[in-house]
């Protein structure tokens, strides 16, 4: 490996960019860093690709390290992926207008992390994860008391919005990611594990094995966010017989054959189907981003 480390930032919208243009006006251009912003209608794949793209200008077998804004975020959960295929990867969070400034006023790499430890945090797919045991609200479980079910649709899966403003928002035990693809990819299981919060349990389920375990009442007394990135697994679990009140539509990326209905919902003509499905079923169907937000009726939308 060469003696060369090749630094890039990435954030949600223009942090990243806006945060080195700050950085400019103090040092005059720089052209050695390069950027990453996530911006709706964008996905994980999307900054995957971004990554990728970006890297392929990198000799190879040099070090890489991508500073990202926030712990938990899709930059961060992002780049715990694109680390699986190039393993020169070191990937930190706390991205600041200070360590940017430090590196760029030729500080070495390793001073410059030191000097700004206090922000910075280290992700490492490969750490342990720390699994706490829900307390249960300090009471002994019932288990003949239901779990209390959300449901969210997001392509994103776990990000920013759900492992910090959704998971305190609704006070959640566990996140229940639903997706028969992801049980066998290791790498995404490995994502989405690094990405959980700190307090929260993970379940990564098959459409069949979520119904099985929901029907069963396994989480008697738990606040269970249902997490999946396309309502076609919602509709299996419907299907398995397990039945849901509301639905939230937080994020559905745009793709070729989509129609953006909400800046960050694009539905295709087999997802509105679903969705009058759904509703024929008396389920309320709505999109709601972040919990600050006013909920939105999809159907009327669509």
């Amino acid at each position: 490996m060469g003696d060369d480390i090749y630094v890039h930032f990435a954030s949600h919208g223009n942090y990243a960019a806006a945060t080195l243009h700050n950085c400019e006006l103090i040092t005059g251009k720089l052209s050695d860093f390069k950027i990453v912003s996530f911006e709706d209608p964008m996905g994980v794949e999307d900054v995957v690709k971004a990554y990728q793209d970006i890297c392929e200008q990198v000799p190879k077998d040099e070090s890489i390290m991508i500073i990202t804004d926030i712990f938990n975020g899709t930059p961060a959960n992002a780049a715990l992926i694109f680390k699986q295929k190039y393993r020169f990867v070191r990937i930190f969070a706390g991205l600041s207008l200070s360590l940017i400034l430090t590196l760029a006023t030729g500080t070495e790499i390793t001073d410059a992390l030191k000097q700004n430890r206090s922000f910075l945090k280290e992700i490492d797919a490969n750490d342990p994860i720390e699994e706490v045991i829900i307390s249960n609200k300090n009471k002994e479980s019932n288990k003949n008391s239901k779990g209390k079910f959300y449901v969210r649709i997001d392509s994103r899966l776990i990000h920013g919005q759900v492992a910090t403003m959704w998971a305190h928002e609704l006070n959640l035990d566990r996140i229940m990611v639903v997706d028969d693809g992801i049980v066998k990819d290791n790498i995404q299981k490995l994502a989405l594990r690094t990405a959980r919060p700190a307090g929260v349990h993970l379940s990564i389920l098959t459409s069949a094995g979520a119904a099985e375990r929901i029907k069963k009442n396994l989480y008697a007394d738990q606040r269970v966010l249902v997490l999946v990135k396309d309502p076609f697994m919602l509709k299996n679990l419907i299907n398995f017989g397990v039945n849901f009140s509301e639905i939230n539509v937080g994020n559905l990326s745009m793709t070729a054959e989509a129609k953006q209905v909400f800046k960050s919902v694009a539905l295709t003509s087999e997802d509105e189907k679903i969705f009058r499905d759904f509703n024929s079923r008396g389920i309320k169907i709505f999109h709601q981003m972040v919990p600050s937000d006013s909920r939105e009726d999809l159907i009327k939308r669509i």
